[in-house]
């Protein structure tokens, strides 16, 4: 009874820490997603810097794997895992009102994502740890869902006020930094199962070459045993290298062909996406406790496809704009959530940790070819033809899933 009682106090805590770090995070990531922008529009950032940008921002989850390598065996150190992260994660932006070099924000950017997927393995095995499968599901999908909401809510606040205030974007990233540190605190706050436990010893530590090694080894390993993983991981990675390709275009695509207001950005950024998101976010937790997660993310790779196709049409009305985020954000509610649980959902009894390091390490492989990739066709043949070949990339990753490995892979996970 006395132990009932504590796995549910754990549980309550775990999930209250869920909604109210995503509600502290949400400014940060609103207005960091407008970094791109607020650099091109506000400081002329050029195209190179852009790309390099969005090259840096994937590229650096690779690093952030060593940050989480000592804590795969030890229960106690997921916390301080998660807390040192989240803190070195948004401490570059509490510097942000004393610079002006687009050099200096772009590797705030990277230490930002560097530290943050840093986080996450540690984070998704404290979830895996205090909470059974369906309900990490669904505070997670809420936690995200809510946060969004807040997102919409504050885009408009913080659209006009750039429109009106260009200087003010300083000031925001300072202020949704502090925030950010506070649910840091908060995640301090939350029990780990099983972290008093007794632990064996790991014996001999790792050589530095082993130790440079180890993510991609691990991953390798990982992938060669885990044939259903590493589907997954192929069907990802196609779409995962079409959306990156894009992302150097959209700056140029918004700002020198739409000629877009910073309210224009906030509105598809933000409440479009956001509406999309919050109104599917249940769905796709349903969802992923009725279909196999190839038929959720084959069908999720659709959606990221149909976003930069419904762009194309954006010069032509804003509509199309604006009902292309609202697609993105319903895509992207069943994107986050299947690629941060699918580390616990493959390793069922098993350590999550390598297998959302294998998500980490993947990102990082497409972030070193597909930014500067799409960067460099911006140059040459403009942003449009980016925008078609990430349809294109997108599509290839339902196809992967759904269509060549689908039989396969639903008798590979049965297994």
């Amino acid at each position: 009874m006395e132990t009932a009682a504590v796995e549910r106090g754990i549980f309550q805590r775990t999930r209250a820490a869920i909604l109210a770090t995503n509600l502290l995070n949400e400014p940060l990531f609103s207005i960091y997603a407008l970094l791109a922008f607020i650099l091109r529009k506000d400081l002329g950032a050029t195209a190179f810097q852009i790309a390099l940008l969005m090259m840096l921002k994937p590229l650096v989850s690779i690093f952030s794997l060593y940050w989480c390598a000592g804590s795969v065996k030890k229960k106690r150190s997921l916390r301080s895992n998660v807390v040192w992260a989240g803190f070195l994660a948004r401490v570059p932006f509490l510097f942000f009102p004393f610079f002006d070099n687009v050099w200096f924000f772009i590797a705030a950017a990277a230490l930002h994502m560097l530290f943050l997927r840093a986080s996450t393995p540690a984070w998704m095995e404290i979830l895996k740890l205090n909470m059974g499968k369906k309900e990490r599901e669904r505070s997670f999908s809420q936690g995200s869902a809510l946060g969004y909401a807040e997102g919409v809510l504050i885009a408009l606040g913080f659209g006009s006020l750039l429109d009106h205030h260009l200087e003010s974007w300083k000031l925001l990233f300072f202020l949704s930094a502090l925030l950010g540190i506070v649910g840091v605190w908060l995640q301090q706050k939350v029990p780990v199962s099983g972290e008093d436990e007794a632990e064996a010893d790991e014996g001999e530590r790792k050589g530095w070459k082993e130790t440079v090694l180890w993510p991609w080894k691990t991953s390798l390993d990982l992938m060669r045993t885990r044939k259903d993983f590493a589907i997954f991981q192929w069907g990802f990675m196609a779409c995962g290298f079409g959306i990156m390709m894009i992302q150097p275009a959209l700056p140029l695509f918004f700002v020198d062909v739409l000629h877009l207001s910073y309210t224009d950005l906030a509105i598809a950024f933000s409440i479009c996406k956001g509406l999309g998101f919050v109104s599917t976010s249940q769905m796709w937790a349903k969802a992923m406790g009725r279909f196999s997660i190839s038929t959720c993310s084959s069908v999720v790779f659709i959606g990221v496809g149909l976003f930069p196709l419904t762009l194309l049409l954006a010069p032509f009305s804003l509509f199309w704009l604006y009902l292309a985020y609202i697609i993105y954000g319903i895509a992207q509610a069943g994107s986050h959530l299947i690629w941060n649980l699918s580390g616990p959902l493959f390793a069922k009894q098993e350590d999550s940790l390598q297998y959302t390091g294998v998500n980490i390490v993947m990102v990082g492989v497409r972030g070193m070819i597909a930014p500067p990739l799409g960067g460099a066709f911006c140059v040459l043949t403009g942003p449009i033809f980016v925008l078609v070949a990430g349809v294109g990339l997108c599509f290839l990753g339902s196809w992967t899933l759904m269509s060549r490995y689908s039989k396969r892979f639903k008798k590979l996970v049965q297994n």
